[in-house]
């Protein structure tokens, strides 16, 4: 079965604000969940970040909450 897919979307202000944190964040993301595809997007117009997950069949509640703190706490190291 293929990897499932995690979109991360970031406010674009922030990644504009802060683009080389964003990047090193964005590669950690990918290095830290290698069994996801990880796609990092920044959004106009959102104001925190937030989390999308495709073809997660075998994901629990659990697993898809501890990948959302992981994203946040990248976000942190951004801001």
């Amino acid at each position: 079965m293929s990897k499932p897919i995690f979109v991360v979307r970031f406010p674009a202000e922030l990644v504009m604000q802060h683009r080389d944190r964003f990047e090193e964040a964005s590669r950690e993301l990918q290095t830290k969940l290698s069994d996801y595809h990880v796609l990092t997007v920044m959004e106009s117009g959102l104001d925190g970040a937030k989390f999308e997950c495709f073809n997660a069949v075998n994901a629990t509640d659990k697993d898809i909450e501890e990948l959302r703190d992981m994203c946040l706490d990248a976000i942190k190291k951004i801001q």
